[in-house]
């Protein structure tokens, strides 16, 4: 539907305005993180972009999966079950690819 593919739309956007290292803007961002991730769907959003868009830049890709771990880290026991499966999923898809994103695990 539309409503997801904007939604699809704004993560992406924020996930590349994020590379900038101005310090405004990267007040703005974890602002922005902060308010979605009252949204259980955006971790799935993320896990997708991590998992499924190689047609977006590694950096892109790569920031969603550290986005992602920090939120396992801290919110995983609010996730619904189906957010649950569908991260589980997504990893296991990505097992056994050749291209590797990088996601530190500080």
């Amino acid at each position: 539907s539309s409503g997801i593919n904007a939604e699809y739309g704004q993560v992406i956007t924020m996930l590349k305005e994020s590379q900038c290292p101005c310090n405004e803007t990267q007040r703005q961002i974890q602002q922005k993180v902060e308010a979605l991730n009252q949204y259980h769907d955006f971790n799935n959003y993320l896990i997708y972009v991590l998992a499924q868009l190689k047609s977006e830049e590694e950096s892109t890709r790569s920031l969603a999966g550290l986005i992602l771990k920090n939120n396992l880290k801290v919110y995983y026991h609010t996730f619904p079950a189906s957010s649950k499966q569908f991260i589980k999923q997504q990893c296991l898809s990505c097992i056994g690819e050749e291209e590797e994103v990088e996601v530190c695990m500080d």
